[in-house]
This record gives C-alpha cells, structure tokens and sequence, in this order.
C-alpha cells in the first residue's frame, strides 16, 4: 500500500506503545533518516487516550523505551493521559491532551505533533464522521497553540494514519517491517487488558502468530 509521506519536521512523537504509534515511529524515523542532522531526531513521549490507564501506562513506559532504543531516538520521561469519562458521547480530555503536547514539543525543540490516533481505535470501525472530527481536533488545537503563542506559532499536530482500518494498519507495518514484539500488549500474558489487546490483533487476517512482522526495523543510521 502506498506510505503516508510526512512533512520536514521535528517531531514529537505520542506513544501509546500499540500498533498504530509503532508505525508512527517508524515513519518518523524514516523521515529523519533522509534528512539527518541529529537536533532534527524525533522524540517520543509515553501517552494515552483510553481507559485504564494505571494498568497501561507502566507497559507502555517500558515498550516505549525499547522502541526509542531500536530507532535511536530520543523518549522523554514525561507522560501525557487523557481518560474518556464514562458513558460521555465527547472527549475533551484529548484535546486537552493535544494542548499539552504542543506545550511539549515546543519545550523540546519540536514543531510538530504526531498523533497516532485512528477513528477505528475510537469507534471500533472508520467512519467519515469520525475521522472528519479527529483531523479537526488536530488542525483547531493547532491553531489554539498558534494563538498561546510562547514559541508555538509552528506546531502543527498530524494524523496520517486516521483513516486506516486494521488490515490497512497491518499492511503499512509490514512496508515499514516494525516489531510487533516491541508493543505494550506483547508478551505480558498475565495482564487481561494486554491479553486483550493481543487478542484483538491476532484476530486482524495477516497478524503472524509469533512475535515480530518481519525481523525488526529495516532502518540502519549512517554517521
């Protein structure tokens, strides 16, 4: 399938450690590949948009970490959550998540928010209404963080993988040969929201059943 191609920037990278944001990694580190200089280095920060956070959030530090450590890129010991209330048809918790990120990534030399955020990861299916609201939410909080000021005035937040289906996101992976090995649901059998979360992948036709989609990153840095 055809890969999304990301602008010239310096990113700063939301990690949930699933497998959109893998992929969000390994498209960022490709990007920085092909236009080098080490102060352009994306970075990563551990992040969350859905329930259970306190059971997540210490898998995700810890596949973030290794996914920083395959790519040679730079994660931040900082965290950014948001938990949709219960039963709530809104979410203006990730909005203010994204607000929070753009005050990040200015803080870290970046000009650039990538969101890996998919309408199928909120509504469970991709729909137009769906990813017609998170392109929104990306460009109008963009726009609020222009208007803060504070060094803002050229962070931009992203979304090039909002309208991706499962299979479409399996498919992608493979182009790019991501680990599936360095998600935060893999290998933690014990825990039921990974086993969940691992379930839930195995399920995706063309998911292999052992760990990695290919061997790991294709990417090799060059002094």
């Amino acid at each position: 399938m055809l890969v999304p191609t990301l602008p010239e920037s310096r990113f700063l990278i939301l990690d949930d450690a699933d497998m959109a944001s893998l992929v969000s990694v390994a498209l960022a580190a490709e990007r920085w590949a092909g236009v080098g200089g080490s102060d352009r280095a994306p970075v990563v920060v551990p992040a969350w948009w859905r329930p259970d956070a306190d059971t997540a959030m210490p898998l995700v530090h810890r596949a973030v970490q290794r996914r920083a450590a395959l790519y040679g890129l730079t994660a931040v010991r900082d965290e950014l959550v948001a938990e949709p209330a219960e039963g709530s048809q809104s979410f203006p918790e990730l909005s203010q998540l994204l607000l929070a990120a753009t005050r990040l990534a200015a803080r870290h030399g970046c000009d650039s928010v990538l969101f890996p955020v998919r309408a199928a990861d909120l509504e469970r299916e991709v729909t137009v209404a769906g990813v017609a609201r998170e392109v929104d939410r990306a460009v109008l909080v963009g726009r609020l963080a222009s208007l803060d000021g504070e060094g803002l005035a050229a962070c931009t937040v992203i979304t090039p993988l909002v309208d991706l289906d499962d299979e479409q996101l399996l498919d992608l992976a493979r182009d790019l040969s991501v680990p599936s090995d360095a998600c935060w649901w893999s290998g933690v059998g014990g825990e039921p929201a990974a086993a969940e979360a691992a379930r839930r992948w195995q399920g995706v036709r063309g998911m292999p059943a052992g760990p990695g989609l290919v061997a790991g990153p294709r990417l090799t840095r060059t002094a």
